[in-house]
């Protein structure tokens, strides 16, 4: 099992731990249209699922020709009505506070992804869960 997934159902299900994503806006005017995406697709409760569809066929939008097609194309795959998410991505909704999110993490230093902030504590890279949970539980000793 990957990392994230193990984060997920050992401390976010449990109600122990809150993730909370931050978009970093690193690859262009792609990687914005990328994050509003995944933020029009939570008007539709299809955040992470949109985050998750985005890294799996990232092949497919670095290769796209016309990406606002692409992610569409992703939303009717996940079964969203699409008029409602292209008229988010038209209206760019979300946009200042994509631009936010990466100008937060440009303040507090995030230069990678992934990048985790435990009770003080980065992590960074692909890291095994048990670097995760070594973390996350001395944190939740603490508390």
């Amino acid at each position: 099992m990957e990392t994230e997934p193990q984060i997920k159902k050992t401390y976010v299900e449990t109600g122990k731990v809150k993730l909370v994503f931050r978009h970093l806006l690193q690859l262009g005017a792609g990687s914005i249209r990328t994050a509003e995406a995944s933020e029009c697709a939570g008007d539709q409760s299809s955040f992470w699922p949109m985050h998750d569809m985005l890294y799996a066929r990232q092949d497919e939008v670095y290769a796209a020709a016309d990406l606002d097609a692409t992610l569409t194309q992703f939303a009717q795959d996940l079964s969203l009505d699409t008029a409602a998410f292209a008229a988010c991505m038209q209206s760019h909704k979300y946009l200042a506070a994509v631009q936010a999110d990466y100008q937060a993490a440009q303040r507090a230093g995030v230069r990678f992804r992934p990048s985790f902030d435990i009770n003080g504590a980065r992590l960074t890279g692909a890291l095994p869960f048990s670097a995760f949970q070594q973390q996350i539980d001395a944190a939740l000793a603490r508390s």
